[in-house]
């Protein structure tokens, strides 16, 4: 059986722009806001667990990318 342990399931949402309303206009940032929120932190034991893990941070969270990121262990 593999185990899924240190499982960490991040959503990430990256900033280019900002609207300036002195301006009126967007403006660029020379480097893009990088925000992470920790979702999900646990070990799972099987893979329809991470996938139910997965989804729920989809849903909770759709409009954003999902960073997953997990250590495995074969188990006999």
């Amino acid at each position: 059986m593999i185990t899924y342990d240190k499982v960490r399931i991040s959503s990430v949402r990256v900033d280019d722009d900002y609207y300036d309303s002195k301006k009126k206009k967007r403006i660029k940032y020379t480097k893009p806001k990088v925000t992470k929120k920790l979702l999900f932190e646990d070990s799972l034991y099987d893979l329809g667990e991470l996938y139910r893990q997965i989804r729920n941070a989809h849903d909770r969270d759709p409009y954003h990318k999902i960073e997953v990121t997990f250590n495995t262990t074969l188990d006999y």
